[in-house]
């Protein structure tokens, strides 16, 4: 089968197509015939070699397709049926495995469609972010930083769905500060001033700050927050290094903060992720969600993916075509 296999550790130019066995299902497992392999900062952190994986591997953690073949003890799915799985790794492949408690049926409407495999990870972060993670109240002000990004263009909309107050967001450009507002942002900042401008809109600072971006960006945010805000880290894409205030400082403010990593919670704690999964799949299919979209790369084409995606010009999600 043809795979993207990561050889070294390094930048986009490590990606190469190979040819590699077929995997086999084990216990508790199906094979996917992949169709689309969706493109996440996690599989450039892996890449890159801050995350997990030895090479050579394959990288990639959510793809959609057909189960190919179910392991022992697989109860819930049937050889042909179309599916999204969260992988853990290994998607940017012909044939990937998952789990079966993270392999989730598709609705007809979804079935052949790109965005069939952008589901997984950002919808599902952003329910967990918004209601698990920091327990956002209606009353509340949110920030979100890469507010035109894949888990951005999700959050707008997710956070009208649930009654909360309109986000504000970070934008690299007015492009993109444009795109967030058309995905449902009250007002969306450039990262030179966001912190002076927020204050525009709330002088005593904001609830919750939900931060991808890391460095000196986060650094920033925490005088940004209200008395008992919380800021949450759910990953590190300026990849400098992490900074946060001192235990006394967070107790003398009044304030919290957290860290989310979904890929951990499925290795810790999968019965809690599988639930989401399916609420995800669901907003995506009822048309409540949608994922913007913005390039379909083919498989070959993955370096050029991944490069992009470094520059950080994207709007939206990326996927791949097998």
């Amino acid at each position: 089968m043809r795979a993207v296999v990561v050889a070294r550790f390094g930048g986009p130019e490590v990606l190469a197509l190979s040819d590699l066995p077929e995997p086999h299902p084990g216990p508790a497992e199906v094979s996917i015939s992949v169709e689309f392999a969706g493109v996440n900062y996690t599989d450039v952190r892996n890449r890159m070699g801050h995350g997990l994986g030895i090479p050579p591997f394959v990288p990639g953690v959510e793809v959609s397709g057909t189960v190919r073949e179910v392991g022992s003890g697989v109860t819930t799915l049937s050889p042909g049926q179309p599916v999204a799985a969260f992988t853990r790794g290994h998607g940017y492949a012909e044939v990937a495995l998952a789990r079966e408690i993270f392999t989730v049926p598709l609705p007809r409407g979804l079935v052949g469609r790109p965005e069939s495999a952008g589901i997984l990870v950002t919808v599902p972060a952003v329910l967990m972010l918004l209601r698990q993670v920091a327990r956002v109240r209606p009353e509340e002000l949110v920030l979100l930083h890469g507010a035109a990004g894949g888990v951005g263009t999700v959050a707008g909309q997710l956070a009208q769905h649930l009654g909360l107050r309109p986000l504000l967001g970070t934008a690299g450009d007015a492009g993109k500060a444009e795109y967030a507002r058309e995905h449902g942002y009250a007002a969306v900042y450039g990262y030179a001033d966001f912190d002076v401008r927020a204050r525009e809109i709330a002088p005593g600072g904001v609830d919750v700050i939900l931060d991808p971006v890391g460095g000196a960006v986060r650094a920033r945010s925490f005088d940004l927050l209200a008395a008992f805000g919380r800021l949450v880290s759910f990953s590190n894409i300026s990849a400098e290094p992490e900074v946060a205030p001192g235990a006394e400082w967070m107790r003398a403010r009044c304030v919290g903060y957290l860290g989310f990593s979904a890929g951990q919670l499925s290795a810790r704690a999968p019965e809690v992720l599988r639930p989401v999964l399916e609420e995800a799949v669901d907003l995506v299919a009822s048309g409540t969600v949608g994922l913007g979209v913005s390039a379909v790369f083919p498989i070959k084409e993955a370096a050029d993916a991944h490069r992009l995606y470094e520059t950080r010009a994207a709007r939206g999600k990326f996927l791949l075509a097998l």
